[in-house]
């Protein structure tokens, strides 16, 4: 599963994390599986040069609800040892701290990050019945730019390309009571 993208089915409708998630699986073992939602904004965090002025902001998304305290990173760039491996040109890692810095120093292009606040878990067997159940849509191999998953439509556009059952979804409103 590794690598692999979740698509929330529709559903899961009335699941007010998961509905309308797409999910990055980042490491699976036989006990478990890790991912980040990756289209779930979340706020920013705020950099202050050393006079104590506003330098810039990053935006965040919200990477599940689990560790919520915990800040992670998504870059293609394998540039430090603390990273780990998702494919051959995905990494993730949690020294948040380093790689704004490098941003700041300009050794990083901040469109070749993605922050993210907590992440997604699935305890043994949990997500292979969530599987059977229906409630993701298991997208092996993406060969899109993760990077554009990041936005807020990215789903309904992501479930419009899976074809004719699930095209009616493609155009339902985050909150499906307004519909």
């Amino acid at each position: 599963m590794k690598g692999n993208i979740l698509v929330s089915s529709p559903s899961l409708l009335s699941d007010t994390v998961f509905y309308k998630s797409i999910i990055l699986i980042i490491d699976d073992s036989d006990n478990s599986h890790t991912g980040f939602i990756l289209n779930k904004p979340g706020g920013l965090f705020f950099i202050k040069n050393e006079s104590g002025k506003l330098n810039r902001n990053y935006k965040f998304n919200f990477g599940g609800p689990v560790s919520e305290e915990t800040f992670f990173i998504i870059k293609n760039h394998n540039l430090y040892s603390q990273n780990f491996k998702i494919n051959e040109n995905l990494f993730w890692g949690n020294d948040v701290e380093m790689i704004i810095n490098e941003i700041e120093n300009k050794k990083i292009d901040p469109n070749e990050v993605i922050f993210l606040q907590g992440y997604a878990g699935w305890e043994e067997d949990q997500l292979k019945e969530e599987l059977e159940s229906n409630s993701w849509i298991v997208i092996n191999n993406f060969q899109g730019d993760i990077f554009n998953l990041t936005h807020k439509n990215s789903w309904n556009k992501l479930i419009k390309s899976l074809g004719d059952k699930y095209l009616i979804w493609a155009n339902s409103p985050d909150d499906i009571s307004q519909n």
